[in-house]
């Protein structure tokens, strides 16, 4: 019999009302038994958001030599990593990505570079390969590019740009122990900056990183007063030579509540899984989707390499995610 927290909970979110971060930490104490009750609240919640299954795609535009000091990343100047060293990508190589991604099934592709913000010049050439994408495409394109000024963000704005990606990785009380090098509020600014140039905001968090299940409620919290479009989640992969590397991965068993959870507090918000799902997840990830999320990545992310696409693809098409 499912658990009288989760019926309530489930009624009161299918009813239009919010969840407080004392009843989210009551759904995280529930013991093992019902996670599985859980999970399919969460799937039946996703349901009545009436919104189709979306896969997504990205290119790393540009990477490494990053002057952020975040703990988890691999292209970080601060640490010693194998990760790949490139300036941005030239026009046309950005361009053939986009058009492979949209030839493979992708509905979104993000266009993706390291550093806190672009110079100028660099901003013409994304802006320049959106609009060509625009033209030789359907596809919903994506960026993320660090922080934006007023001026970044007309640009992108002009140049067709669906929606702007950037997380905040993390709730604001652990982020002080993630990343010293810009502040939590700069990461809202620049939230808040394509909002009001009329962009669609992708903004979501590594989830496995050390925090605490407290503190996951108040990321989820956060993501749902941001009022932000689509939330990607993805689980810390430790990469070597970074802080984190010895960071145990989450277990499925907390990967999926955490995604259920997230479902809970954000009814009406595409949530799409990300990296990490291949390590943590294995052979439960078509569970992803009975634990709410509508959307994943495909292809290979910024550092790591992803499923390969026809796996996924089979997954899809057998209806493995319902």
């Amino acid at each position: 019999m499912t658990h009288p927290l989760i019926r309530t909970l489930t009624q009161k979110v299918l009813g239009g009302r919010s969840l407080t971060p004392e009843e989210g930490m009551a759904l995280t104490a529930l013991t093992k038994e019902h996670t599985l009750d859980l999970l399919v609240a969460a799937h039946s919640i996703t349901q009545a958001m009436q919104s189709r299954f979306f896969t997504c795609a990205i290119v790393n535009a540009k990477s490494g030599t990053c002057s952020q000091d975040c703990h988890f990343c691999a292209q970080s100047r601060y640490y010693r990593t194998s990760a790949p060293t490139h300036s941005l990508l030239v026009l046309d190589d950005l361009v053939a990505r986009g058009v492979s991604m949209a030839q493979a099934g992708a509905r979104c592709f993000s266009l993706v570079t390291s550093g806190l913000m672009l110079t100028s010049a660099e901003m013409d050439t994304i802006c320049q390969c959106i609009a060509l994408l625009k033209k030789k495409t359907s596809l919903e394109i994506s960026a993320s590019l660090g922080l934006l000024t007023p001026e970044y963000a007309q640009r992108l704005h002009d140049a067709g740009l669906t929606r702007y990606h950037h997380n905040v990785e993390t709730a604001r009380s652990y982020f002080p122990a993630i990343c010293s090098t810009h502040s939590y509020d700069q990461d809202l600014e620049t939230i808040a900056l394509a909002q009001e140039f009329g962009l669609k905001v992708c903004c979501g968090g590594i989830l496995g990183l050390g925090e605490s299940w407290e503190q996951r409620v108040e990321l989820a919290g956060t993501l749902a007063d941001l009022q932000v479009d689509t939330v990607p989640l993805n689980f810390l992969v430790p990469i070597p030579g970074t802080p984190l590397e010895r960071q145990q991965l989450l277990s499925v068993h907390d990967a999926l509540k955490s995604v259920a959870l997230f479902r809970f507090f954000l009814p009406n918000t595409n949530i799409t899984i990300a990296g990490g799902r291949e390590q943590v997840l294995g052979d439960y990830q078509s569970w992803l989707f009975l634990a709410g999320a509508n959307g994943m990545m495909i292809g290979n992310y910024l550092t790591t390499q992803g499923r390969d696409l026809s796996k996924d693809q089979r997954m899809l098409e057998q209806g493995q995610w319902i």
